[in-house]
């Protein structure tokens, strides 16, 4: 009905805490996507984490520890540096544009972490391929395409539009 709430996180307080309404911390949160339960799904960017948000405002990491780097795993296990954007994907991945890290990463529901396209490395890079032959220079927007099972990215350095399947193939739309 046209009014602002604030559901969680405080306006002048960052940080890295899960926990309900003002009590939740993040740290430049980006991307947003709702998961089929009707949660938010953030990226918390400096915090490099993809937290869960509950319609009660409660909110959870899903994956991420609040330190960068890169690492594929479970949970707080999992490493993502500076992530931008999130979908879901039409099997009920998660996709995160892993910025800094020039890949593109999947999360699934339960927080296990994947790269789906990308040198496993972090090297930048424009090359078309599958999986880990792929390379990106600071992957940043994300949609889904319109048969949900691609992802198309915006290929920020490298001024070009992309396709990743969720099986990894990577080819240049524009």
């Amino acid at each position: 009905s046209g009014q602002l709430a604030v559901i969680a996180g405080s306006e002048d307080m960052e940080g890295f805490e899960d926990g309900k309404g003002a009590a939740a911390r993040f740290c430049r949160p980006r991307g947003i996507t709702v998961d089929p339960a009707g949660c938010m799904v953030v990226v918390d960017d400096e915090n490099n984490a993809l937290r869960r948000v509950s319609q009660a405002g409660e909110v959870s990491t899903l994956a991420g520890s609040g330190e960068g780097g890169f690492a594929d795993g479970q949970g707080a296990a999992a490493r993502f540096n500076g992530p931008e954007s999130v979908v879901l994907a039409a099997n009920g991945e998660f996709v995160v544009s892993d910025t800094c890290n020039n890949v593109l990463r999947v999360v699934a529901p339960g927080g296990a972490v994947r790269t789906l396209a990308g040198s496993e490395e972090g090297e930048e890079g424009f090359a078309d391929g599958q999986g880990a032959a792929a390379r990106f220079s600071c992957p940043k927007g994300l949609a889904l395409d319109t048969d949900g099972r691609s992802v198309l990215v915006a290929d920020w350095g490298n001024h070009a539009v992309r396709r990743v399947t969720m099986a990894g193939a990577v080819s240049t739309v524009a």
